[in-house]
């Protein structure tokens, strides 16, 4: 009888104080958590400015070799890309025309780059509503490979940091009326809006100018209609998870879990509960 292989994937996400990772693993159609760790920084990092840094690539350097010591495979690591290093722009969706929509998604993108388009990776996202084109500098994309090479890892993938939170929230089994889903990391934070679980916005801001509260109703303000309100705020990340004002914004505020529900290996479970992090803290990862 031929054996199942398994695959295994890694997930990295950068934040100031830490760099958190998850290996997820699937036979078949299972999923399951292999292994999850966080190495917490002792000097603040800001990304992708810290990938130019030398001190802070090194300090990098020594987190991922770090997570390899503890057991999380990196054959190919997959980085969660924000702010500076990449951007979505939201456009009209042709009826019943999707390769028609991306096509018009690329030439859009194209357009709006103009002679910069060539510095940049674009790829598109067509839902039932809308059409996006996503656009990340390959520079920074080059800068984390070069880092993986350094900490001897194998050669990186990449995704939004929004998509991998909305990821998270299917596996998690969201997907009615309108969700959002805030990512707080301390310093900066990022809301991502959600209708009937498909991605439809989302807005990032730095909470020394905005605070949390502020931030999600500037979302919820342009995005949704007056007699309109989210179903559930999923509250991500590792920042202060206070409800404070949160309950006005949603008819329901609860933790991201990322791991709800999912089978785990003694290992992760052993490592989930020494890292003495919540579970939300691992959703981008």
């Amino acid at each position: 009888m031929l054996r199942s292989s398994i695959i295994h994937c890694t997930g990295i996400h950068v934040v100031p104080d830490a760099v958190y990772s998850v290996e997820l693993s699937r036979r078949r159609q299972r999923v399951s958590l292999s292994r999850c760790a966080v190495v917490r920084m002792e000097h603040p990092l800001s990304m992708p400015e810290s990938l130019v840094d030398d001190q802070d690539r090194a300090r990098l350097v020594e987190a991922l070799r770090l997570l390899r010591r503890s057991g999380i495979g990196a054959e190919r690591p997959y980085f969660a890309l924000s702010g500076a290093a990449s951007f979505i722009k939201r456009r009209f969706v042709l009826p019943r025309a999707e390769e028609a929509t991306r096509e018009q998604l690329l030439w859009e993108a194209g357009q709006l780059l103009g002679r910069d388009v060539d510095e940049y990776v674009v790829d598109t996202l067509v839902t039932r509503r809308h059409g996006f084109f996503i656009a990340a500098r390959r520079q920074i994309l080059d800068l984390h490979s070069a880092l993986c090479r350094q900490a001897k890892v194998g050669k990186p993938g990449f995704d939004m940091a929004s998509f991998a939170l909305c990821n998270a929230l299917e596996s998690r089994g969201g997907g009615d009326g309108v969700e959002v889903i805030l990512q707080n990391d301390g310093d900066d934070a990022c809301a991502v809006l959600l209708r009937d679980g498909e991605y439809e916005s989302e807005s990032i801001w730095s909470l020394d100018e905005v605070t949390v509260v502020d931030g999600l109703a500037r979302l919820c303000e342009a995005e949704l209609d007056e007699d309109e309100s989210a179903r559930r705020l999923w509250v991500a990340g590792h920042g202060d998870s206070g409800r404070a004002g949160l309950e006005e914004l949603a008819d329901e505020v609860v933790d991201l879990d990322p791991f709800a529900g999912l089978p785990m290996t003694e290992a992760a479970g052993r490592a989930l509960e020494s890292s003495q992090v919540p579970p939300r803290a691992y959703a981008v990862a």
